[in-house]
């Protein structure tokens, strides 16, 4: 059975007790910076709004392109309803006071512990490591204090940043899925598929 907080709590490392610098610091890990997951709030949506302007995030990703603030709006307002009625999880990562990117869990299948986790960093922040030690936390945190029993995760089959971020994160690279993913322009594309298992499941 999945363990549902009330509340969707904020999450960091020490409390977590994930290591700072994440998977052994690899490319520049973050160092002492005060790093932390958090609900999205109204403050929020001007920053994810300026964010995915960027193409590479919904080249990546399933946000949309072109991406107005009204869709900003309604992904941060939305978020609190769908955390209460077990849709999805999405938080906010929050370095020293700074939005630089949101990660979460989406299609959740409750009744099978597994769900899938989704991210996105903003360009001026990719490359510290920012989305690795994300991704420790919320996965800690899905499969120790939720119990998902399985995470999943879809890679673009030339993403290789974020395959990267999956490897460093623990995940196991399970295999390719052929013709997974419609892209906006009609292509179809194979998507790499990852997952990480609670060993205790």
């Amino acid at each position: 059975m999945i363990d549902w907080p009330v509340n969707l709590p904020t999450l960091n490392s020490r409390a977590m007790g994930i290591a700072a610098g994440g998977a052994n610091n690899a490319g520049g890990e973050s160092d002492a910076r005060s790093f932390i997951l958090r609900p999205l709030g109204e403050s929020d949506i001007d920053p994810i709004f300026q964010a995915c302007q960027d193409p590479t995030i919904s080249a990546f990703t399933r946000v949309p392109s072109p991406y107005d603030r009204e869709m900003a709006e309604e992904f941060v307002r939305e978020s609190a309803f769908a955390y209460l009625n077990r849709i999805a999880i999405s938080f906010a990562i929050e370095i020293n006071g700074e939005f630089v990117g949101t990660i979460g869990l989406h299609t959740l299948k409750l009744s099978d512990h597994c769900a899938e986790v989704g991210y996105w960093i903003t360009d001026s922040h990719r490359g510290k490591g920012i989305c690795t030690e994300a991704l420790l936390i919320l996965t800690d945190f899905s499969l120790n204090v939720m119990r998902f029993r399985r995470l999943e995760a879809l890679a673009d089959f030339d993403n290789k940043a974020s395959q990267r971020v999956l490897e460093r994160a623990g995940y196991n690279r399970d295999g390719l899925l052929q013709s997974r993913v419609t892209k906006p322009d009609g292509r179809q594309i194979d998507m790499v598929l990852f997952s990480k298992v609670n060993a205790q499941g």
